[in-house]
């Protein structure tokens, strides 16, 4: 797995200070994931899957260390939000969330990271 996030972030031409910076972490503990010092969290991978719009699934295929249970569990962390509400029930203050009120919240998201995005770059 730590070779694959070297290699997707070579790929993209950046460097570890430029995909600490994207992903909002600590270089040269990053440093410390690709040489396989540390390993790096669930959170940390669905970040950096973010940035380089990869599936989650792309770093555990063909990694022997994790069951097929747990590359299945992984897999379905990674859900486009219509999947989410086949999947799953929504639920706030007893009532389940409407289509519409989900895709509502999910804008409202979407809008948010734009924003911190945007006052980052500033």
């Amino acid at each position: 797995m730590n070779n694959k996030i070297k290699a997707l972030r070579k790929h993209h031409g950046d460097t570890l200070k430029n995909l600490a910076n994207k992903i909002n972490y600590d270089y040269s503990n990053l440093s410390k994931i690709e040489r396989g010092l540390y390993e790096p969290s669930l959170e940390l991978l669905r970040k950096i899957a973010e940035v380089y719009n990869v599936e989650m699934t792309y770093f555990f295929e063909e990694n022997k260390d994790y069951s097929s249970e747990e590359v299945q569990f992984l897999s379905e962390l990674d859900l486009c939000h219509d999947e989410l509400l086949k999947k799953f029930d929504f639920v706030l203050d007893g009532k389940k969330l409407s289509k519409t009120e989900f895709e509502f919240v999910i804008e409202i998201i979407r809008k948010l990271r734009k924003s911190i995005s945007e006052n980052k770059n500033i």
